[in-house]
């Protein structure tokens, strides 16, 4: 290579050199001179967001705060022809929210938005709202969006165009707000259920919380056990969908023309039903299940092994203490025989039990405190409901009477005999012609059966 020719190509590779260096000098002045104001957010407060609005391909998702609870939401939706309305979780719909709110947008002077691919609007609480339109392509991580500002009449106020992180378009434009949906089945609280419905296999039993503790009201009235009672609402309201089930399903399918197990909980002035249909998997791990609410109806998947400790059998939320009675309230034991004459009447004055005009003997004083133990406070190891009354040798009856002369309890007292020992049989006519019996084997029971045989025994009076 000459000279010549060499010095002709150091002076073009110096040339191009300098002008690689000078649009690269170009380009960072450029970037350093982008104002601030290109970058900005949709310019609302998540804190005062009414609701969203997702329209894609003519379908609307509406989400929406409850106005009687704020910091609840509910989502809107059309679902096999209907209008259909379900809770959400109030942290997903927060948290969206404010990503939203948050999401930086890379401002244009020209519309971006070519082909339409989905529309949100973002609903104030004062009236106002924004309307956006994402592009239906993405191009380098982000998608063209239209905004406008309206004002509380509907009427524009401000137009302008930018780009957004694609994510944000997967969140609102390709998934919806329908993966927000809350999988709990049952909206209310532990303290504020009043009511629970179950029914299944012809068995049916109604448990009410009344201002003095739990009752079951059907298939017969007794008070119930508050624990156990307690422990099945826990239950309930810890059941949570496996999944929603939005495309149609056949009766046949569901099962829910022919319910397995249907189950009522109220807040005492609305329900919400669950009905469990078929199983829904090869394994029967899974079943369909039906949700009618306040707001309305809902088909998911629900794990079977939830419900398993659920029945509807009344006896098992019986309570275990014969009377619901509190001592303080009760003023005078009666006992009486089988004749139904009094044998022995004891009134409680200033802590101290009288019988007739006289104070009594500290045998039958301690004999009264104890019955009255294993009536209102001891638990029977034994609770069975009988459907008539059974055939058990009545030694007497118990009254247990309140203040104004008002009977509070009646009890027929009997004793039976076993391998194991002596047990005495506390029985109460219930209604429907049912009978409960609570069997107690403790000491102080069997000592109180036979203090209540030798008094019960007495010739009358």
């Amino acid at each position: 290579m000459s000279i010549r020719t060499l010095c002709i190509w150091i002076i073009v590779a110096g040339i191009l050199g300098a002008g690689v260096i000078a649009v690269r000098d170009r380009q960072a002045q450029a970037a350093a001179m982008v104002p601030v104001s290109s970058m900005r957010t949709f310019g609302f407060d998540p804190a005062h967001v009414d609701g969203l609005v997702r329209i894609v391909d003519g379908k609307r998702e509406i989400l929406e705060r409850d106005p009687e609870t704020p910091d609840r939401w509910v989502i809107h939706y059309t679902l096999g022809g209907l209008d259909r309305a379900w809770g959400v979780e109030s942290i997903k719909a927060r948290s969206g929210i404010r990503a939203l709110a948050t999401a930086q947008i890379q401002l244009s002077d020209v519309d971006l938005v070519s082909d339409e691919g989905g529309e949100l609007e973002i609903r104030r609480e004062d009236g106002s709202w924004i309307w956006v339109v994402f592009d239906s392509e993405s191009a380098g991580g982000f998608t063209g969006v239209r905004v406008e500002e309206r004002g509380q009449d509907g009427i524009a106020t401000k137009r302008w165009f930018g780009r957004i992180d694609r994510s944000i378009v997967e969140t609102f434009v390709h998934n919806g707000m329908m993966g927000w949906r809350s999988h709990r089945l049952f909206d209310l609280s532990n303290s504020g259920v009043r009511s629970v419905e179950l029914e299944a296999g012809g068995a049916k039993v109604v448990l009410a919380r009344t201002r003095t503790g739990w009752v079951i009201e059907e298939p017969y009235a007794v008070h119930g056990d508050r624990e156990t009672i307690e422990d099945l609402v826990k239950v309930l309201i810890s059941l949570q969908a496996n999944a929603f089930i939005d495309d149609d399903q056949d009766t046949a399918t569901s099962g829910f023309e022919t319910p397995i197990a249907t189950v009522k909980m109220g807040d005492g002035e609305s329900f919400v039903t669950l009905v469990i249909g078929s199983r829904a998997d090869v394994g029967g791990s899974l079943v369909y299940a039906k949700i009618l609410n306040a707001d309305d109806t809902a088909v998911v998947t629900l794990e079977s092994e939830q419900l398993a400790k659920l029945t509807s059998s009344a006896q098992a939320y019986m309570s275990k203490t014969p009377s619901p009675q509190g001592t303080a309230g009760i003023e005078t034991v009666r006992i009486n025989g089988r004749d139904g004459v009094a044998r022995l009447s004891a009134t409680r004055s200033v802590g101290e039990w009288m019988i007739g005009d006289a104070k009594a003997d500290s045998l039958n004083g301690e004999a009264i405190d104890r019955l009255v133990r294993v009536l209102t406070r001891d638990e029977a190891q034994i609770v069975q409901v009988f459907d008539a009354n059974i055939d058990a040798n009545i030694l007497g009856t118990v009254e247990l009477v309140g203040s104004d002369g008002v009977v509070l309890d009646r009890f027929d007292i009997a004793i039976d005999s076993t391998d194991a020992g002596m047990r005495s049989l506390i029985m109460r006519a219930l209604d429907n012609h049912h009978q409960a019996v609570w069997v107690f084997e403790t000491e102080d029971a069997v000592a109180t059966g036979a203090w209540l045989t030798a008094v019960a025994s007495k010739r009358r009076p």
